[in-house]
């Protein structure tokens, strides 16, 4: 079976026509891009997986995009007030990272920098890049697209190595670019109340963070190495990363918030030090991306 990837171009001139059914997302405040202006990033999608795209509720898409303004509007709060945060870690390179607690969940905050300037469009790439995360994390095995809303506006499926037990894991999660400016994008993420199994295996999943998403609850087909497996299901309860260019540097913020769904005996402190060693893998940025 060819598993290729199709490049689709990020632009919304380019998919109105053929997507007439989530056209309400041209207007909508999370699509901030205008109708004449191309985005420059891509996503590659499996064949396989476009067989879904072909009947979209526009009231769910509609609802998907009310979810992740929400995010965003949260993430920015999180990542711009640090009063509450408490340093966990602050490397010699720059690496800054905090953690604090809310809803009785920890939410961790990382800046660092990546010091070419021109790397701005192609970090945004591969973090939409639904396997981008293969590059950076050490337990990410892979990821596909499950649903697209809009041209930025999608449902992703990625599964993890676990570094809890030796189980893997996986989740799905809302994503959404959103350019804020024109040198700066956000890209968050958020599981809603994801429906991908039998319903004998449903599990409800409440989001501590962003309520609005535990009124959002798609359908999803699961994959064959999802449906026949007993593989845990994580949550992101947000997730977002702040992409800033600047004239000599860009500036990354990213706020995380991850349910692991581990085990009881699982401390506190130990999450946290998982959490704070994906946390840090993101730093690989800078080298990824090292000026020439």
């Amino acid at each position: 079976m060819n598993k290729g990837y199709i490049k689709i171009a990020l632009a919304f001139l380019s998919v109105a026509g053929c997507m007439q059914n989530i056209a309400f997302a041209s207007e909508h405040a999370l699509s901030t891009n205008s109708l004449n202006k191309e985005s420059k990033q891509q996503l590659f999608i499996d064949p396989e997986e476009d067989k879904q795209q072909l009947f979209i509720d526009p009231e769910e898409a509609k609802q998907a995009a009310d979810v992740m303004a929400d995010a965003l509007a949260i993430a920015q709060e999180h990542a711009q007030i640090s009063e509450d945060y408490k340093l966990y870690s602050k490397n010699g390179d720059g690496a800054t990272l905090y953690f604090k607690k809310i809803n009785e969940t920890d939410i961790g905050k990382l800046d660092f920098i990546v010091s070419n300037p021109d790397s701005y469009d192609d970090i945004i790439s591969m973090l939409l890049d639904p396997n981008g995360p293969k590059k950076i994390y050490n337990t990410f095995v892979d990821g596909h697209v499950s649903r697209i809303y809009d041209p930025n506006l999608l449902i992703i499926r990625r599964q993890y190595k676990s570094n809890i037990i030796g189980l893997q894991r996986y989740c799905y999660a809302l994503v959404n670019k959103v350019e804020l400016s024109d040198d700066e994008t956000a890209i968050i993420m958020v599981s809603s109340d994801t429906n991908d199994r039998d319903s004998k295996d449903y599990e409800i999943h409440l989001n501590p963070i962003v309520e609005s998403a535990n009124f959002f609850k798609p359908d999803i087909d699961p994959l064959e190495d999802i449906r026949n497996a007993n593989v845990p299901k994580m949550h992101v309860n947000l997730a977002a990363f702040f992409i800033k260019k600047e004239a000599d540097c860009i500036k990354i913020t990213i706020i995380s918030s991850i349910d692991y769904n581990a085990p009881s005996y699982i401390s506190q402190i130990a999450l946290r030090k998982i959490a704070s060693t994906n946390f840090l893998q993101a730093t690989k940025l800078r080298d990824i991306f090292k000026k020439e």
